[in-house]
């Protein structure tokens, strides 16, 4: 057994899935967060509030009393110095490494590299987002370790097996970014008397994010005003995600900017089909045409049509449907996530 500890911004719902996972292979995890967040689970895992920057005796008192073999750190260069000086002051082997999400493929320069280690900052990484070129050369600083994804028990929701094609979107609701809008006119463009589709937008309504406005969550809401085949769900608790996501046929992100982008890779442990766009790092886990659709935000029509072609087409949805849940077993499954974490531990 190892003693594994998290250094985070928050206890995001992609870290419940890997820290269940390492529990349950009789692990001990400790997660510190800058913040907690209204929704979390925190079931398995109670984190400890330490602020969105510890000081240094702060954190040497925290890793005193975990007492880690590995420490997983994101934050500020000062606040991973910090948690790095710390783990190693022990007189035993810690494994440290700091938590990004740039794309495995992403390389770390030479510069970077003399600046790390000029810095008290680990010199390797570990990032969920493998990149879009699977056959690109990888950075020998970058571990890739996805988050695991798990089918959670659930109430199934009612649904007539002749109803219509159900579309859901997860993302902050008043970010542009986010592209909700995009997916609504592409939607509307599709629909007609022969294509029978919902579409169930959720989020958070804060307009504190990057980006937020009012203007644009209102625009949200005349939508569904002016469509009956359009439902807003703002606010939802992690605990109500597992019935939407069983609930809906696909789930579109049309962000861009996006890092990661997790909710749709999160959908697939229970068949619903991923439509990403290129530019979240979540597309880099879709095989186009095998386990969902990557869908180019940037070129006339692109989403239009990867939807046309699902809404169209029952067969498709059944054949990327069961893709979806394969790579939910095999690739992104909690006990490949624990088999590559314990790749970090050190050796005895």
């Amino acid at each position: 057994m190892a003693t594994i500890l998290f250094v985070v911004p928050r206890f995001h719902t992609n870290l419940f899935f890997a820290t269940r996972a390492l529990l349950e292979a009789d692990h001990r995890v400790e997660v510190a967060v800058a913040d907690v967040a209204d929704g979390e689970d925190h079931t398995y895992v109670r984190p400890l509030c330490v602020g969105p920057e510890p000081d240094a005796g702060s954190l040497r008192a925290l890793v005193d009393r975990v007492r880690p073999d590995l420490v997983i750190v994101r934050g500020s260069p000062a606040l991973i110095r910090h948690a790095s000086v710390a783990a190693r002051r022990h007189g035993r082997e810690v494994a440290v490494f700091r938590y990004d999400q740039r794309p495995a493929t992403r390389m770390t320069s030479l510069g970077r590299r003399l600046r790390n280690a000029l810095g008290g900052i680990p010199a390797r990484r570990i990032t969920p987002v493998p990149g879009l070129q699977a056959e690109a050369p990888r950075d020998p600083m970058a571990v890739c370790i996805p988050f695991p994804v798990a089918a959670l028990p659930h109430d199934p929701l009612a649904r007539p097996s002749d109803g219509p094609v159900r579309v859901l979107c997860v993302g902050k609701l008043a970010q542009r970014r986010k592209n909700q809008h995009l997916l609504i006119a592409a939607l509307r463009s599709l629909a007609s008397a022969s294509r029978r589709f919902e579409l169930t937008l959720v989020g958070s309504s804060t307009r504190q994010a990057s980006g937020a406005a009012e203007s644009f969550y209102d625009a949200h809401l005349a939508a569904v005003r002016a469509k009956p085949w359009i439902e807003l769900l703002s606010d939802r608790p992690f605990a109500e995600m597992t019935a939407l996501y069983a609930a809906h046929d696909i789930c579109v992100l049309p962000s861009v900017g996006e890092p990661l982008g997790s909710s749709p890779i999160e959908g697939i442990a229970y068949g619903t089909i991923p439509v990403v766009s290129v530019e979240a790092g979540s597309a880099g886990f879709v095989d186009h045409g095998r386990t969902g659709l990557r869908v180019d935000m940037s070129m006339d029509g692109a989403l239009t049509e990867a939807l046309a072609s699902l809404l169209d087409d029952p067969a498709l949805r059944k054949r990327l449907s069961d893709g979806t849940r394969r790579l939910a077993e095999d690739e992104l499954s909690p006990a490949r996530s624990v088999a590559r974490t314990e790749a970090l531990l050190p050796t005895p």
